[in-house]
C-alpha cells in the first residue's frame, strides 16, 4: 500500500516562521523533494532529497515510486493551498493520497507589516502569468495581495494600474530575512528602481487623490 504524500508549507523563508508542525512531518519523510532553499530549514542528514526542477512530468513520476515504500514530503513556500505545487498533485494523485500541512504565506507576513487586514482584499499570483490577468481585479478598487517574481516589471504593472485609478503601491522584499526591505510609492509617482525577485506586492486604491 502507498504512502499518502505529503505536501507541507515551509511559510515566506525564514525558520522563525516555520510552524512547528512542519519541521514535524519533515521529520517523518524520508524523501523530501524541494527548493535549495526550503531544503536547508530542515535536518535532511539520512534522508533522500531531490530538488523541484520543471520537468514535473518526471518529478510525478519519482513521486508515485517512492510512495510505494516510503514517506515523501514535497516542501513547497508559504502555504499549499496558495498557487503551489498542490494544484498540480491534486490532477494526478486522489485526496486520500495526499496530506496538506499549512503554512504562512509571504502575503499574511506582508499585510500584518503594513498593518493591514485582509478579509477583504482579493490576492492573485502573476508568477510566470500574463500581466493581463490583473485587469479583472481593477474595478473592484479593493486592496489586492500579488505574487511576483523578477520576471515582472514594476514599470508596466504600475502603468497598468494606472488605467485604472490611482494607487498606494507597496513593494515588500526578502520577508522575514534579515535584509528585509518595503518599498512605498503612489502610482502617478516616480517608479522606483527595484528587483522583484523575492517581493511581493500590496496595492491599495489611493482615494484621497
Amino acid at each position: 500500500m502507498a504512502y499518502p504524500v505529503k505536501v507541507i508549507g515551509i511559510g515566506p523563508g525564514s525558520p522563525d516562521f516555520l510552524l512547528p508542525q512542519a519541521l514535524k512531518e519533515a521529520s517523518l519523510c524520508s524523501v523530501l523533494i524541494g527548493s535549495a532553499r526550503a531544503l536547508q530549514l530542515f535536518p535532511t542528514e539520512g534522508k533522500e532529497t531531490r530538488l523541484i526542477d520543471k520537468n514535473l512530468k518526471e518529478l510525478l513520476t519519482y513521486i508515485q515510486q517512492k510512495r510505494s515504500s516510503e514517506l515523501v514530503g514535497i516542501l513547497v513556500s508559504g502555504d499549499p493551498g496558495f498557487y503551489s505545487l498542490l494544484a498540480y498533485l491534486k490532477k494526478h494523485l486522489s485526496p486520500g493520497e495526499l496530506e496538506v500541512i499549512p503554512g504562512i504565506s509571504s502575503l499574511q507576513v506582508a499585510f500584518s507589516r503594513l498593518r493591514l487586514t485582509w478579509q477583504d482584499a482579493q490576492w492573485l499570483s502573476l508568477h510566470g502569468r500574463p500581466l493581463e490577468n490583473l485587469l479583472p481585479y481593477l474595478n473592484s478598487k479593493k486592496t489586492l495581495g500579488l505574487l511576483v517574481d523578477k520576471n515582472c516589471s514594476l514599470g508596466e504593472i504600475v502603468r497598468m494600474l494606472n488605467k485604472a485609478g490611482i494607487w498606494r503601491i507597496h513593494v515588500c522584499g526578502n520577508l522575514t530575512y534579515p535584509d528585509e526591505f518595503i518599498l512605498t510609492f503612489n502610482s502617478q509617482e516616480k517608479v522606483p528602481r527595484v528587483d522583484l525577485e523575492n517581493c511581493v506586492l500590496v496595492v491599495e486604491p489611493d482615494e484621497g487623490k
